[in-house]
């Protein structure tokens, strides 16, 4: 069962998403009491992104998740995909907080077992799993080519982002305006802090041939985490979205089996 739903985030703008249940879903219908309910993973797509992700990514991981057995909420971030807000108004720090309420919203109301909630993120949604996963008990973490280093995405943007010439505090990346504020709480947040206080079971997949993030990123968060079961796991050849059949598939399998074993 899928079901679009939303919620307010902490400044009250609505954000909107998607939470696939398990085929035979114990109770037939989301909200159920927790006994025997599924346990539930919440997904944080990257800049720019949205709650689908790049050739559907988040949409086919929800799916093989739902066949085997797990719940999921996929949801834009404020000013992204169809939650309310523009891009230009979102903050580094917006995320995070919308991370957290998400998080909350899926204990609450998505109709899953709330102590057994695992965090899955691709590239900047997964520094900010890795951010949030002690704070809100993640039971387990997935990374999807996630920055381990915040303060190198303003290099990024340097580099990828061109001026604007009617504005003095946007920049244009991809067809987006970014505001400067985006990026500047960035010296404030260590994901590799977060992954170094959660002890749950810690899976850090990487592409090779990252266009954007080098393979420190993975090796840096497998040395910091201090979760009693975790592995790293670098894909051939892969770009940073994992753009192959091949890539993808292998992506998801190994993120489902983790949560499955693992919540």
């Amino acid at each position: 069962m899928e079901q679009l739903i939303e919620f307010a985030n902490r400044a009250g703008y609505r954000l909107r998403g998607m939470i696939h249940h398990p085929e035979r879903h114990p109770h037939g219908h989301p909200g159920g009491p927790a006994a025997d309910s599924p346990p539930g993973v919440v997904f944080f797509h990257g800049f720019t992104g949205d709650r689908m992700e790049s050739h559907w990514l988040f949409v086919k991981c929800s799916r093989a998740l739902a066949r085997a057995g797990v719940a999921s909420l996929r949801f834009d971030f404020f000013g992204s995909g169809e939650s309310e807000g523009e891009f230009h108004q979102a903050t580094l720090e917006s995320e995070i907080a919308d991370a957290e309420v998400a998080v909350d919203f899926m204990r609450r109301e998505g109709g899953i077992d709330s102590s057994r909630v695992g965090l899955l993120g691709l590239s900047l949604g997964g520094a900010i799993g890795a951010l949030i996963a002690p704070r809100v008990r993640a039971r387990a973490l997935v990374l999807w080519a996630a920055p381990a280093r915040l303060p190198y995405l303003q290099n990024l943007a340097d580099r990828y982002s061109r001026p604007l010439p009617d504005s003095n505090d946007t920049r244009e990346y991809a067809g987006h305006r970014v505001s400067h504020r985006f990026l500047e709480a960035v010296d404030r947040y260590d994901p590799l802090v977060g992954v170094a206080s959660f002890s749950g079971p810690t899976l850090i997949m990487h592409p090779e041939c990252d266009e954007y993030l080098p393979l420190s990123n993975p090796e840096d968060y497998y040395r910091a985490s201090r979760a009693g079961v975790k592995d790293k796991i670098i894909i051939p050849h892969a770009d940073h979205t994992f753009t192959a059949v091949a890539w993808e598939s292998h992506v998801i399998d190994c993120s489902v089996k983790w949560f499955q074993k693992n919540l």
